[in-house]
This record gives C-alpha cells, structure tokens and sequence, in this order.
C-alpha cells in the first residue's frame, strides 16, 4: 500500500508517544494537540506533495522531509520512526539536497517556506 504525502503526515501525528527504557509507550501529546496539530498538516500536505513532485523527491524523501519541516525531528529519530538506519536518513537528505541544489539544511527550510507561499498566492488569485 502506497500512502500520500497526506496520509504519511497524519500517520506520524498520530502516533507520536514517548518510549519509555523499560519499553512503555506514553502519549506525549494529549488529544488538544493532536486535534489542533491537524489544521496546519491538512494545510501544508499539499504544498508538500507539490513541492515533492516539482523537485522529483521519492515518497520517503518526502516523508524525510516532512519530519524535519513540520516536527523538527533529528536524524536519530527519523531514522527510529521509519525503522532505517541514521546513515540512510543522512543518504535520503543528502539526495534531497542534490536534488533542490543546496547544499546546507539550514536553507531548505527558507526554500520550501519560499514554496509555501507562493502556492497560498497562486491559490488566492
């Protein structure tokens, strides 16, 4: 089963917990979160699906990405969260930076907020 940039995002705001050591799972974030963590997912999936499709990025490229940009989270967790080494989340960013033609993280973020906009202006007009 294939899932969109969509339902990959809601899927990931769905099951954030904490993992305790002795293997608990609590949840983190209680349902206020997650309801109101909703709005900006369903807005910004989308423009993520958009801006995947225009830079050619594969679906776990986008997924990468979207877990840095919408959650911040950091190499060891995307890595936990998609069950693939941290190595390979470094290789999936380093090919999406090949592809976007950066070379910094620190201006991916400005580019797809640069996308973010000009897709909510060509949508008003």
């Amino acid at each position: 089963m294939v899932l969109n940039i969509r339902e990959r995002i809601r899927l990931h705001s769905s099951s954030i917990s904490y993992r305790m050591k002795n293997g608990d799972s609590h949840d983190i974030f209680g349902s206020d979160f997650k309801s109101l963590n909703e709005l900006p997912i369903q807005k910004i999936g989308a423009t993520m699906q958009d801006f995947s499709d225009y830079y050619q990025l594969t679906q776990r490229e986008s997924e990468i990405l979207m877990l840095i940009v919408v959650y911040g989270f950091a190499n060891r967790e995307i890595a936990e969260r998609c069950v693939i080494s941290e190595k390979t989340v470094k290789n999936h960013l380093a090919n999406i930076m090949n592809k976007i033609g950066i070379k910094s993280m620190r201006k991916l973020i400005p580019l797809l907020f640069s996308h973010v906009l000009y897709s909510h202006e060509k949508t008003k007009s």
